[in-house]
């Protein structure tokens, strides 16, 4: 370890030896520079969602394996919550606690890339972890700046963390019904979903019908990154970004897309950087909303002949 390094980590020791580092210095959203000043920390849990193919080739030094696949729901749903206890079986196996600093990555090859990240954020916080970053640009910013990387696998000890789920970032299918049900301005429902989703032009394999949730707005994820980057537009640009857009005026949110993954982005954007109050996460969205046994409300839904055009086009795009 250089000297500054070693300064470096007993700095930020000591700043969480002295409960200093709790509160504001917790980002959600870590550089890679940022993280490699503290990947060396006893209290730093560094977790790699790539495939365990991909983490066996190279990752960030001390970062634990958990694939994507391990937080999400069964092939025809993928946005379905995984079952508490399983959920807990989990976080436990990683060793993480609540006291932990847990800091989340993904590849970074694309901006779709990072909803990935941002819904095992998600998840983690659901089940009660409150100190939480995602690395800005994923493995490949890592790669970029040259920083050290480690083939050796990791293990460590399981912990007795207890989920304490927390209710104030989800919302259920029944409950988002009863909002569509009883309009309230002060409400909204955004959708993640690129433009051609929203107009139901375009229809994922998931849903049953295309369209999007009755009395949405349409507010793709691809908005909030750099021009041709997978990396996040600076925090100031963002937040002011969201003023004026006027979503800031809402007393609370609702992000949907087809399987809660754009919309963890749209979600860890207005909630975790905009700090807007009162923001929720639909998980499984759409696949769930359009498989009900009971129709719900949609829009931009083509008619029956335009719904077959649409699958032909699909199958011959194929």
């Amino acid at each position: 370890m250089t000297k500054l390094r070693a300064v470096l980590v007993l700095t930020f020791s000591l700043w969480w030896g002295h409960g200093l580092f709790a509160g504001p210095v917790v980002q959600p959203v870590v550089d890679a520079l940022t993280l490699s000043q503290l990947v060396d920390l006893p209290q730093v849990k560094v977790v790699d969602i790539r495939a365990k193919e991909d983490y066996e080739k190279g990752h960030v030094p001390h970062a634990l394996s958990a694939p994507y696949a391990l937080w999400r729901g069964p092939a025809n749903n993928p946005g379905q919550l995984i079952e508490k206890d399983t959920l807990q079986q989990r976080i436990r196996q990683l060793g993480l606690s609540a006291q932990d600093h847990v800091i989340v990555y993904a590849e970074g090859d694309s901006q779709t890339d990072f909803g990935a990240a941002a819904r095992v954020y998600w998840t983690f916080k659901y089940a009660g972890l409150t100190q939480l970053s995602v690395l800005n640009g994923g493995y490949q910013q890592w790669q970029k700046q040259k920083l050290p990387i480690s083939k050796d696998p990791v293990t460590t000890e399981a912990s007795d963390f207890v989920v304490q789920i927390n209710d104030a970032i989800v919302i259920s299918q029944q409950e988002l019904l009863e909002k569509i049900q009883q309009p309230d301005a002060s409400s909204q429902w955004l959708d993640a979903r690129p433009e051609s989703f929203f107009q139901g032009q375009t229809k994922a394999p998931t849903a049953s019908v295309p369209g999007t949730i009755a009395g949405a707005k349409s507010v793709p994820h691809q908005q909030w990154f750099n021009t041709d980057s997978a990396t996040l537009k600076p925090i100031e640009v963002i937040q002011k970004q969201v003023q004026q857009s006027g979503l800031a005026q809402a007393q609370d949110t609702v992000s949907f897309c087809n399987t809660g993954h754009w919309a963890a982005t749209n979600w860890f954007v207005l909630s975790e950087i905009a700090q807007l109050p009162n923001v929720k996460l639909y998980p499984a969205s759409l696949a769930e909303w359009t498989q009900s046994a009971q129709a719900l409300p949609m829009e931009h839904t083509p008619n029956r002949l335009g719904q077959i055009r649409l699958k032909f086009q699909q199958l011959f795009n194929n």
